[in-house]
This record gives structure tokens, sequence and C-alpha cells, in this order.
């Protein structure tokens, strides 16, 4: 079979970031995914993601977010695809939530356009949502929703253009690295490159090999009807009261028309060769509770559920380098919900570690912060 440069192990949201951006390089590029991207199967599932620009993790996002927007206009504009629309965001907190004092801090020191609004000026600006009192509402005008499908689409029309060959319904069955190549193995066959990259999202440890300090979380989705007559809803975040280790939610509009809201499943352990596409009545009760109280004019049931997933490492931050058994193999995992946002920004990235290109000023992603065990070689 034909050798290659490089062979990615997932050919998703971050492998088709990643797979595009090296065969535009010049590289001969063989993508392989178990599933056909868009599935439900990992953690794109459903129709859009939130691309808010504020951020409750660190000051080093800022930039990443961006380059990140700039990336998506490129593609959108490349491919005439609509990949982002912009709908506004409210983030609603109280100070003392970390969540948001952490958001508020990193927004502040952003350029992102926002304006902070309290008490009855918050209801106010937004009577659609119920806002308590001591609670802020912070408005990005800039923030908005990441659509799914158009989004991978464009990054595989590109990829398709600049010659990636892929592999869809092709599952890996092993890999190895020696000192000259890699060889992957599926049903099909083998394959041979210099060089591996694996974004496998919530398969990473099983494909890897590796005891990565993360765990994946099963998130339900819930879609419900509102007024087509009325004004769109922007997008919200909501942070969890101070003293609250509950999670945040989140909600936004869809293309079809209906509001999309969640809960996010801190604690909702899975193994991702589990996932279901079943509701219970307890996941649907947690996704109620919160948004009748904060949307009083959504009453009725969800007219569609989504089941996905994502992986959250053990310090809320992207895992991306090199396999600490190997440096022709390169990683990307632990998106932690929001990585989708980011896919052409982590592709630029792995494609620079796949070309020997280091980012010292990304060491918070860097694998050295944890101690792996190495049990495939």
């Amino acid at each position: 079979m034909s050798r290659y440069d490089v062979i990615i192990i997932g050919a998703g949201t971050w492998g088709g970031s990643t797979a595009w951006q090296l065969a535009e390089r010049g590289h001969k590029v063989l993508a392989i995914d178990a599933f056909t991207p868009p599935h439900d199967h990992g953690s794109h599932a459903g129709a859009t993601r939130l691309a808010r620009q504020s951020n409750s993790t660190g000051p080093e996002y800022v930039a990443l977010t961006q380059k990140a927007f700039e990336a998506w206009k490129s593609i959108g504009e490349r491919t005439g695809t609509e990949v982002l629309v912009t709908t506004g965001n409210v983030f609603v907190g109280a100070p003392g939530s970390k969540w948001f004092d952490n958001t508020l801090e990193n927004l502040k020191a952003s350029p992102f356009e926002h304006e902070i609004f309290t008490g009855e000026d918050a209801r106010a600006r937004f009577p659609r949502l119920r806002i308590a009192d001591g609670e802020l509402a912070v408005w990005e005008p800039n923030g908005g929703v990441s659509l799914v499908q158009p989004s991978l689409r464009a990054m595989q029309q590109l990829g398709r253009e600049a010659g990636v060959e892929v592999r869809y319904g092709e599952k890996v069955l092993d890999w190895s690295a020696s000192d000259s190549e890699v060889v992957v193995r599926t049903a099909a066959g083998e394959y041979r490159a210099d060089r591996l990259v694996v974004t496998a999202g919530a398969f990473s440890n099983k494909v890897l090999g590796l005891d990565f300090p993360t765990r994946v979380e099963r998130q339900v989705l819930a879609n419900f009807r509102v007024d087509p007559e009325g004004p769109r809803l922007p997008s919200i975040y909501i942070a969890a009261p101070p003293g609250d280790d509950s999670a945040p939610s989140y909600g936004c509009p869809e293309p079809d028309g209906t509001f999309k809201f969640s809960v996010v499943g801190k604690g909702n352990i899975i193994d991702p060769d589990t996932l279901s596409q079943d509701v219970t009545d307890a996941d649907l009760d947690r996704v109620l509770s919160i948004v009748r109280d904060r949307i009083p004019e959504i009453q009725g049931d969800p007219v569609s559920t989504t089941v996905c997933m994502w992986t959250e490492s053990e310090d809320g931050h992207w895992l991306l380098g090199r396999h600490p058994a190997s440096d022709r193999v390169v990683l990307g995992a632990g998106c932690n919900g929001r990585g989708f946002r980011y896919a052409p920004v982590i592709g630029s990235i792995l494609a620079d570690l796949t070309e020997g290109i280091d980012h010292p000023e990304l060491s918070r992603f860097d694998l050295s912060r944890y101690e792996l065990e190495r049990s495939h070689t």
C-alpha cells in the first residue's frame, strides 16, 4: 500500500482540521476514522456548539480565541459555507462564583467587546431571561454558535482539495512506531508513514495506550420550541452560584428555529463504547428545572434530544504534544467541552508539532505536566 507522510487516526473535529492543514503544507496525508464524520459517536454530535469569546479557564485562551474566530471566517469565505452565526452571548452569574469571576477577569483583560449590566438594568436589557438579585449579565455582541455539520464538511472540503486521502468506517486495530516509521493496522490492511497524529477524542486512551488523567463525560442536549415570531434569543451561559459546586448550564438558538439547552454533565462518567442516545427522566428533569426557571417562556417538553460526550482533563486544559514513547507520534486530546470552536487553531498547532515546530508559549497544554504510563510502543 502507499506510504504517507502523515497518518491521522480520528478524522473528526480536530483530526479533520489537522489533516487539511498538513495537506496544504504539502504533506501526503491519510485520515482514518472508525465512523464517517459528522456522526453521533463523539464530541461533535448535534447541530451547534457555543462559540462565545469569553472563557473561564485562563488568559492564554484569549489569543487562541482571536485566531479561531479569524480562521473560521477564512474557512467560511474559502468554501462559501456559513460556519459561524453571530447571536450575541449573555453570561449570567454572581460575583463570588468561580466560573463567573474567572470569566469576567479574562474578558476585561481581552480586546473583546462586552457590556456589564446589573440589577434592573440587566432585567430590562434581557427581559426574556430570569436574572436573580445580585447577579450580573455580561453581554458579548460578537459571541455566537458554530454550525457543526457545515463546519466539519467545510474542513473536509479543504482537505479534499489539498489531497487528503480518507478511510471512513475503518476502525484502527493497532499501531506501532519505530525509529524509521509508523505502521497503522486496520481490518482493511496496513498503512505506513513517517509521522502519526492521534485525535481520537474520547477514545484517546484506548487508541494511544496511555493512562491520561481524563474522564469521559456524557452530555444531554435538549431542544425546545420557542415563539417563531419573537426576536431570536441570544446564546446564554449561566454560572453556578457562589459556593455551589454544581455545573454551569448553557443554551443557544438552533438552525431549525428551536432553542437548545444543556446542563454540563459533571460527574456523569461513561465508557465511550457505551454511549447511548437514550435519555432518562432524570436527565430531562435536570435540564427542565433550570431552563424553565431561567427562560420562563419555555414550559413545554423538548421536541428532540441528543446525547454526546466530551473528555475532561484533570486540570481542565487540552493535552497537546508528542507521545512519551515516540517523537513520531503527535496527539491531541481532552477537548474539555470547548474544543470545537478552536478546531482550526488546534489543527494548526498539531500540524506544527508534526513538522517539529514547538510552541513554548503553549506550555499550559504540554503533556509533560503529567507522568503518563506508557503501555504502547
